[in-house]
């Protein structure tokens, strides 16, 4: 007899054989026994979690002997042929090969016929949304009142495609991605069953990289036995998987924090000699970055074994969450560019060397604070901040939004009666103190006309229309910034002065030197990026 693959050789054959699906296994028993039986299923999820198995283990439930029994006996005649896929009243079709309208119309036409020697006739299609548009039509009338003793089950992974007025007329089932511990028991199991000696990091990883696929893993099973023989170790089914260990990664990240751009891409030299493909080794490495944020973050990621969180966590100890987002945010940036690139290693060797300089790095947001905060000590020196003696960037603690009346200055002046005279005297003040809160603003009220007026009105007079908006918009901080000076609370008018003229607003450019001289962390940052001032 010709040898059986694993996924074949173990295929469920009953409801306590299907793995992580029990909350499909369990309504569908209750159908059974209660004998609620729909005439149209679909099955929907990813490829190889039992989608196909669950509809001939349905179809056995029902066309049993001894059935409908939610414990097919597997021996009669029905359950054989079921099994076997040679069942006259049970036809699997594939909906990739019969997609037409006339291939639905053959279908109906056998609808006629009763089932042979059967309780039902089943109708299993698989792949159901390669069906075309015009077969779901003629499919609908059959599908929402076929012959009694008819039932359709339609499996998929991609249901967004089926139409929804099928959808609607079917019992929908969701499948989940089997979980990584269920594949792990599943195949240490069968391995024992076939008298495979297999250690539990080898299991790992096979199940790691079947990716919640039952089928997937053991059909990797199987290329492993081939392979390594009835003795299966780790270092083995590396090789087969073309998989790079986790201490390579956890050096190459060693590497990269203490800068050594030589022994680095020496590192990648020697492991793409050995045959490791450029998009695969970005992929694990994404993945490797993946489980290290996860572990610094709190977590504790499943795929990670008992013996590897030590070097993981030492990773993780190394680098900031903002600097392993950086270097998955330029692996995934640089995967996209390679493929269409005509020299990719020129290109994941100049990316290694970005990735040695991290430190040298600087966050955007906190260049532009310091500029402003140096802009507004320029504004304002009267604040007296305190210089970083390192560089000759304020270190104040300058509020975005100052609140002019919790003023330092206002707690020691002695408020005096609003006149034109006590005005002119601390209208330089004034000004200071408005130019925090809105700089435009103090800028109008510095070149303005102001006059005290019934001793509580100031008419202040602008000679721009931009002028006075701008004014108007901070007036009531004015007001009250006025009024920490005086026994009266003022009242504002604003006027345009008449013999106003369009005014013409000269605005100093600043070259990319004298952004570098204004601080030397910004000049660095400017000489890494390669930056360039856009006019």
């Amino acid at each position: 007899m010709s040898y059986i693959v694993l996924a074949r050789k173990y295929r469920p054959q009953t409801f306590a054989d299907v793995y992580a699906q029990e909350h499909i296994t369990e309504v569908l028993q209750n159908a059974i026994l209660s004998k609620r039986i729909a005439h149209a299923y679909l099955f929907t999820g990813p490829r190889g979690v039992g989608k196909t198995s669950m509809a001939r283990i349905l179809a056995k439930s029902l066309n049993c002997v001894e059935g409908p029994t939610i414990t097919p006996c597997n021996k009669c005649h029905n359950c054989v042929e079921i099994a076997a896929g040679i069942s006259a009243d049970v036809i699997e079709i594939d909906g990739a090969s019969n997609t037409g309208v006339d291939d639905i119309r053959e279908l109906q036409r056998e609808l006629l016929y009763a089932p042979s020697q059967s309780l039902y006739k089943i109708y299993i299609i698989d792949e159901v949304h390669m069906l075309s548009k015009n077969a779901f039509n003629a499919l609908l009338k059959t599908l929402e009142e076929p012959p009694d003793n008819v039932i359709f089950i339609f499996a998929t992974t991609e249901p967004f495609k089926v139409l929804p007025t099928i959808i609607s007329r079917c019992q929908r089932y969701d499948f989940k991605r089997i979980p990584m511990d269920a594949i792990i028991k599943r195949v240490g199991i069968i391995m024992q069953e076939e008298n495979i000696e297999i250690d539990a990091e080898s299991l790992h990883l096979i199940a790691n990289k079947a990716d919640g696929s039952l089928r997937d893993a053991l059909s990797l099973a199987d290329q492993v036995i081939s392979y390594c023989g009835n003795r299966v170790t780790i270092d083995k089914v590396r090789e087969i998987f073309g998989l790079i260990p986790t201490q390579i990664y956890c050096n190459i990240m060693k590497l990269i924090h203490s800068k050594n751009n030589a022994g680095l891409l020496e590192e990648m030299q020697y492991i793409f000699e050995g045959g490791a493909d450029l998009q695969e080794f970005i992929n694990s490495w994404l993945e490797f970055l993946r489980i290290v944020l996860l572990i610094k973050i709190g977590m504790s990621p499943e795929e990670v074994t008992s013996e590897e969180y030590p070097a993981y966590d030492e990773i993780a100890g190394l680098f900031s969450q903002e600097n392993l987002l950086y270097m998955m945010s330029m692996l995934m940036q640089t995967r996209s560019e390679l493929r269409s690139s005509g020299n990719p290693y020129l290109i994941f060797e100049l990316v290694l060397i970005k990735l040695c300089k991290l430190d040298e790095m600087e966050n955007l947001g906190e260049i532009i604070a310091r500029l402003k905060s140096q802009t507004v000590s320029k504004i304002a020196p009267q604040t007296a901040p305190e210089i970083s003696p390192k560089s000759n960037i304020v270190s104040a603690n300058v509020e975005k939004k100052p609140v002019p009346a919790k003023s330092v200055e206002s707690d020691i002046i002695e408020k005096k009666e609003l006149n034109q005279e006590n005005l002119a005297e601390h209208w330089s003040k004034i000004v200071a103190r408005v130019i925090q809160v809105g700089r435009i603003a103090g800028l109008a009220l510095e070149e303005s006309s102001y006059q005290v007026s019934d001793g509580f009105k100031i008419i202040i007079q602008l000679s721009s229309k931009s002028q006075l908006d701008a004014v108007q918009g901070k007036k009531g901080d004015i007001e009250q910034i006025i009024g920490d000076y005086f026994q009266t609370q003022p009242r504002l008018e604003l006027e345009l002065m008449s013999s106003s003229t369009p005014e013409v607003i000269n605005i100093p450019r600043k070259t990319l030197e004298d952004l570098k001289k204004m601080d030397e962390n910004l000049a660095r940052y400017i000489e890494i990026t390669d930056s360039k001032l856009i006019s």
